[in-house]
């Protein structure tokens, strides 16, 4: 599947977006919003969705407290098919937050992001593990590679799994763009797009027909 990365500053423009995409779902990074009171208008949108609201801590654009940050994810999940959390959100805040998830059918997204570093095999297995073990529905890593190697210690964790759930595991930047092509066809959950130049919500991004039309000559 291929999940667009909604980055838009108001509800109308992420509803415009979502609906016009040819992604098969798509993702809407709430942390890019100037305001929240419209967030409900979100639920107009057709297709399936994620909703998630990323800190600064991991490279998000939220800067108020984690109480008020789950607080948008917590309304978000009445409109949404997925909510994504990372795995580092404080504990007390984390675990309420999957747990109101759960009991409305929502299913959780686990992550982990570094956007600097790369950790070795082991620790990026290591990392999935712990993302179900705290009640991951579906577990997410993504890194920054440095080298070739990298990008191949990252969809290794695809092939490998060492959970009983589906990873996403994307390797970012230029280096990292074929693991995005790749990582489906290994068993990778989704991959993540752009809905157009300009609009990448991660570095490295293609665009959802750039990556429509390599998957379908690779397929």
């Amino acid at each position: 599947m291929i999940c667009v990365g909604i980055i838009e500053e108001d509800p109308d423009s992420m509803i415009e977006i979502a609906n016009s995409t040819g992604a098969d779902l798509v993702e809407l990074r709430l942390d890019y919003l100037k305001e929240f009171t419209g967030i409900s208008k979100l639920g107009k949108i057709k297709k399936p969705i994620i909703a998630t609201c990323m800190p600064e801590f991991e490279g998000g654009r939220f800067a108020g407290t984690e109480d008020d940050r789950i607080g948008v994810l917590r309304r978000a999940i009445d409109f949404s098919d997925y909510v994504s959390i990372e795995l580092h959100t404080e504990s007390r805040v984390r675990d309420h937050l999957i747990r109101v998830a759960k009991e409305k059918g929502v299913e959780v997204i686990l992550s982990f992001h570094d956007f600097n570093y790369t950790p070795e095999r082991k620790e990026i297995l290591s990392i999935l593990r712990q993302e179900e073990k705290a009640g991951a529905d579906i577990a997410k890593v993504a890194f920054m590679p440095k080298n070739p190697i990298d990008v191949l210690n990252t969809l290794a964790a695809v092939i490998e799994n060492p959970t009983r759930i589906p990873v996403i595991a994307i390797a970012m930047g230029e280096l990292g763009r074929p693991s995005r092509i790749l990582g489906p066809i290994f068993g990778s959950f989704l991959t993540y797009a752009s809905a157009g130049r300009g609009k990448e919500s991660a570095p490295g991004q293609l665009t959802v027909e750039e990556l429509r039309r390599v998957m379908n000559i690779i397929e």
